[in-house]
């Protein structure tokens, strides 16, 4: 695009005439790239810089030029990778930047605020809170980061092989691509640059974010609720009284009790959303919404929200319990009744894990978790154990409180009183609240883990092979760290 200096008085117009970063002098790390993180809409875009220069991926030392973050929707952030060339003579920037956004996809909330704290030298408190008001989440509930990064091509010029790639990436793959164009000018001592989306053009763009909107609303629709999938799977029931989580109170609201009406509703049969039916303690009318919906309400009336009453960042899920501590979201995964598992289970090291649990103990979730690799990720260990009848010991695995999961399930169709009797035929004695005793809880089964490799060796497929001080190989390099430093070998 030309770029015309316009003399007012003599009314005479003079083409400026384009030149290039080269000519300039200028480079793509000292000078575009610090544009770029001091102005990103120099970049196409909407987009907050989380960090820059970054090369502190798993296996390997490249080095990504600008990483940023924009809200898709209320409580949902989508990572931007930025590639910036200087000139238009590559031909594999968009591979580049591709192999960057593999490298991120898989970063979480957590993550962003590390290298956004890092990146713009203040604490992570700081950096927590900013990111969550970015991006509408909340403390109870942590903003969820996609697996789609949005590319941010960035030059002076696009060859031929690079737009038709993008362009079928985009039409094929609906892949969030933009090809910026940079052209800079310089007028005496100062210097211009004019920026264009070239790809994909701004009327096409309205277009495919309409379609995309249109998608994921129809996906929604199409997608079975988790609230009905309970009451398919008779883990819940019409008539049940839930309660509202008590660590999601202020320190001065009423104090949480099970007889409290205000943190009380009663699941109630809907040909909608509306099933969860609630009596205001202040003027006695009864209510019925959405569990999001309730969720917020009570989040108004406590005072943790303001503004127009809206379910919009609120999952009620995480905020409706059975009893004030396990809720809706926890009891479906470990009933196994989610779609979809969000961390990957090595169901071979999980049994190996379970087969050694000695008789008459018992471990929990989370431990198990930690001793195959995936810290965290109870809820997606459960719901496979859940799932899966040949899992050994399935009955020795509790929650972390000590109870049997209210979901569980026997392959003979009994409940969580099998459990229970197993248990208890094993000797264990349970408490007079129905949890398990500390006393018989094993002390968490790394020892254990290692027992399993030591028996199986390398007929594990699913345990790695690296040597190891008791001759059997490690867990995962993240596990491996939390394992006991004495070199022991537990057997039963």
């Amino acid at each position: 695009m030309p770029l015309f200096e316009i003399d007012k008085d003599a009314k005479l117009v003079a083409e400026i005439r384009p030149t290039t970063f080269r000519e300039l002098g200028l480079w793509e790390r000292q000078d575009l790239e610090a544009w770029v993180t001091s102005a990103p809409d120099l970049a196409g875009g909407d987009f907050t810089v989380v960090t820059s220069e970054f090369d502190r991926f798993d296996r390997t030392s490249e080095r990504l030029d600008v990483l940023g973050i924009v809200r898709t929707e209320p409580g949902r952030g989508r990572l931007v990778v930025a590639e910036l060339k200087r000139d238009g003579t590559s031909t594999t920037v968009d591979l580049q930047a591709i192999k960057y956004a593999a490298y991120v996809a898989a970063i979480q909330f957590s993550d962003v605020v590390d290298m956004y704290g890092r990146h713009h030298e203040m604490p992570t408190e700081q950096a927590h809170a900013e990111l969550l008001e970015l991006l509408d989440g909340s403390e109870d509930e942590p903003p969820i980061i996609d697996n789609t990064p949005r590319i941010v091509l960035v030059a002076a010029d696009f060859r031929a092989e690079v737009t038709t790639t993008v362009l079928w990436l985009i039409d094929n793959f609906q892949m969030d691509i933009l090809c910026v164009r940079l052209q800079p000018f310089s007028v005496g001592d100062r210097t211009l640059v004019h920026s264009e989306v070239i790809i994909p053009l701004p009327e096409a763009e309205q277009y495919r974010l309409g379609v995309q909107r249109k998608r994921r609303e129809v996906e929604r629709e199409r997608a079975p609720r988790l609230l009905p999938r309970l009451l398919e799977a008779e883990v819940l029931e019409n008539g049940r009284v839930l309660y509202f989580r008590q660590d999601a109170l202020p320190t001065d609201a009423p104090s949480w009790s099970l007889k409290e009406p205000l943190y009380q509703s009663t699941l109630v049969a809907s040909e909608g959303n509306r099933n969860l039916e609630w009596t205001d303690p202040e003027t006695g009318e009864t209510l019925q919404d959405s569990p999001s919906l309730l969720a917020a309400r009570l989040l108004h009336r406590l005072g943790l929200r303001t503004g127009e009453l809206s379910s919009a960042g609120i999952n009620g899920m995480h905020y409706w319990t059975i009893d004030g501590e396990i809720s809706l979201r926890d009891l479906a995964a470990e009933a196994g009744v989610l779609e979809r598992s969000a961390r990957h289970i090595d169901r071979d090291a999980l049994r190996a894990v379970c087969e050694v649990i000695p008789a008459g103990q018992w471990t929990t979730y989370g431990d198990v978790a930690q001793a195959i690799g995936v810290p965290g990720a109870a809820q997606s260990v459960a719901g496979v154990i859940a799932n899966d009848p040949s899992m050994p010991n399935a009955h020795r695995v509790l929650r972390s409180t000590g109870h049997v999961s209210p979901g569980w399930s026997a392959t003979d169709g009994g409940g969580p009183e099998v459990a229970h009797q197993r248990l208890e035929d094993e000797g264990l004695k349970f408490e007079a609240t129905g949890a398990a005793p500390p006393s018989a809880a094993s002390s968490r089964p790394f020892n254990r883990l290692r027992a399993a490799y030591c028996r199986q060796g390398a007929s594990s497929p699913g345990l790695d092979r690296t040597a190891h001080a008791c001759s059997a190989p490690p867990l995962r390099s993240r596990t491996a760290q939390l394992l006991p430093a004495e070199p022991e070998c537990w057997l039963p």
